[in-house]
């Protein structure tokens, strides 16, 4: 069994790979509040098997973004950029997670970045977002969701046939699954975390479980979608991981 000390060390290790190294005051806050975080959040979560780290940090910094942890946010998307990654992509996650925030929680994330990336000295490369008439992408929507999701693409309020929801999910198809999945910086395998870690954190259960399943149909292992909810147990809280994780294991069994 691993000890506390050997989960510490584990925890030192992600922690400086992160860049968080003397710029915390964590210990300063509470007694042994720095040798919690280290041992629970970076050497019991982070460390785990199964994820790669930046995978974990997409979790993450959806995760953050969902509920609105600004200051926290702004330190993770410096330690997602101390790890390598692109600030584009990082910019994307917060575009993509627009769709189960809000816009105005995409804005708040987006000037978080804009101060990290100033602060670290990176410029954001432009890139072509290529514009695609109503119909195309409508069509690619269309595409999209049913890769996604299969058969379980048009049932419930995603029926067409559906006359309340109707009147509003045409335009998630045409620009959350036409527009913003398809977009660059992010592939499906990536986008399908976000959704899954930003659904846990605003404990939306029934979507954990659609776009958890989602996930393995464009790359992710069940054990990875699994890890995705765990990453998000620190971040938006245990009990919110846990009633994900009986979800999703309730739906495609444990």
């Amino acid at each position: 069994m691993t000890t506390r000390e050997e989960l510490r060390q584990k925890g030192t290790a992600i922690r400086e790979k992160l860049g968080f190294v003397g710029t915390s005051n964590v210990g300063a806050l509470a007694p042994g509040l720095d040798k919690l975080t280290e041992e629970m959040v970076f050497g019991s979560v982070w460390a785990r098997p199964h994820l790669a780290l930046e995978d974990r940090m997409l979790a993450v910094l959806s995760a953050l973004m969902s509920q609105q942890r600004l200051p926290q946010l702004k330190r993770y998307i410096s330690g997602a950029l101390n790890i390598g990654m692109p600030a584009r992509t990082i910019q994307e996650i917060f575009v993509h997670c627009s769709l189960y925030n809000g816009f105005p929680a995409t804005l708040n994330a987006l000037t978080m970045a804009q101060e990290a990336f100033a602060d670290a000295g990176v410029t954001v490369p432009d890139v072509d977002i290529p514009e695609l008439d109503a119909d195309a992408m409508m069509a690619l929507g269309v595409e999209t969701m049913i890769t996604l999701h299969g058969d379980r693409a048009q049932q419930s309020y995603a029926s067409p046939d559906n006359p309340v929801t109707g009147m509003l999910y045409p335009t998630a198809i045409a620009y959350g699954y036409g527009e913003i999945w398809s977009r660059p910086d992010l592939d499906f395998r990536q986008r399908a975390i976000c959704a899954v870690a930003a659904f846990t954190a605003i404990d939306h259960l029934p979507q954990v479980v659609k776009f958890g399943q989602a996930a393995m149909n464009v790359g992710l292992t069940k054990q990875q979608v699994i890890e995705t909810i765990i990453q998000t147990g620190p971040y938006a809280g245990f009990p919110r991981s846990l009633t994900a994780l009986a979800a999703f294991g309730d739906a495609v069994g444990s």
